[in-house]
């Protein structure tokens, strides 16, 4: 039987969680654990030890979230990850694809590499450029280059001169996307296992609100998957090499398209509004690799 650990930052998170209750269905008992008390030695031996713990004895490695932390955290916990990956472990996701997918231009460029259909996109670090870009559009969507949960999202417009200038300040670089207008304040999340799409749902902007991501007050309602919807949701994640991940995606007058993919997606909102476990699908599939 397959030894499998499940890196999460907080043992009560619900997709974790769900992700062991499937393991443990299929036979398996997974180990939880905290990256952030990995220790690497490297000598005359190798262990990535935590606890009494090394990683090196594990089959599979199931990443649900990394944690918070400083740049050099961050980047030890990612070199440690591919490490492992080299030596032998599966690692889900593949630690190059979950910086691609963190990481907002990179994933743009994948998407754009593979021809998935995404908005107008500028990233600059000029604000000559910004606000041209911002003038060119009408109005353009302003994301952190690392941001999650729809955090520090802004809409800019040609008169928000100043504004552009504070971002670029604090941000270095700014990511702007055009502002698609759909009919209804919603985009769609598409859960991706593998090359299935496990479920779908509408997430709905609160009233008065553009903003549709669950954590800042959107509401789940189902989402039928179409053809439209499974193509290009299996095809963005193949395209940041994802193995399971949350795909964002908007309707449009020009068809659908991809504006984020989430490598560490939650599975809660999926099963709240429509009853499927994607835990279990992860550990499957995780067994099988």
């Amino acid at each position: 039987m397959k030894a499998v650990g499940i890196v999460v930052s907080n043992p009560d998170d619900w997709t974790a969680r769900a992700i062991a209750r499937g393991l443990a269905e299929l036979g398996v008992s997974p180990a939880m654990m905290e990256i952030s008390e990995l220790a690497v030695e490297i000598g005359r031996d190798l262990s990535f030890r935590r606890g009494d713990a090394d990683l090196l004895d594990l089959d599979t490695l199931i990443i649900r979230d990394m944690g918070r932390g400083a740049p050099q955290d961050v980047a030890f916990r990612f070199e440690a990850l591919r490490s492992l990956a080299e030596l032998g472990v599966s690692v889900i996701n593949p630690p190059d694809a979950i910086v691609r997918a963190a990481n907002k231009f990179a994933t743009s460029m994948a998407l754009r590499r593979a021809g998935v259909p995404t908005p107008r996109t500028v990233v600059t670090s000029s604000y000559e450029e910004a606000l041209r870009t911002v003038e060119s559009m009408g109005r353009a969507v302003c994301k952190p280059l690392f941001g999650y949960k729809g955090r520090d999202i802004s809409l800019l417009r040609p008169e928000d001169a100043d504004l552009i200038k504070d971002l670029l300040i604090r941000r270095g670089a700014i990511y702007l996307q055009e502002f698609v207008d759909t009919p209804e304040k919603r985009d769609i999340r598409a859960f991706v296992v593998g090359d299935e799409v496990a479920g779908a749902i509408y997430r709905v902007a609160p009233p008065g609100e553009w903003i549709s991501n669950l954590a800042r007050g959107g509401r789940a309602e189902r989402c039928e998957i179409s053809d439209e919807i499974k193509r290009i949701a299996v095809d963005a994640n193949r395209a940041v090499g994802t193995v399971y991940s949350g795909v964002d995606i908007l309707e449009s007058d020009e068809g659908m398209m991809v504006i984020e993919v989430n490598g560490t997606p939650s599975g809660k909102g999926i099963y709240s509004a429509l009853g499927v476990d994607v835990g279990r699908m992860i550990a499957g599939l995780a067994l099988r690799a």
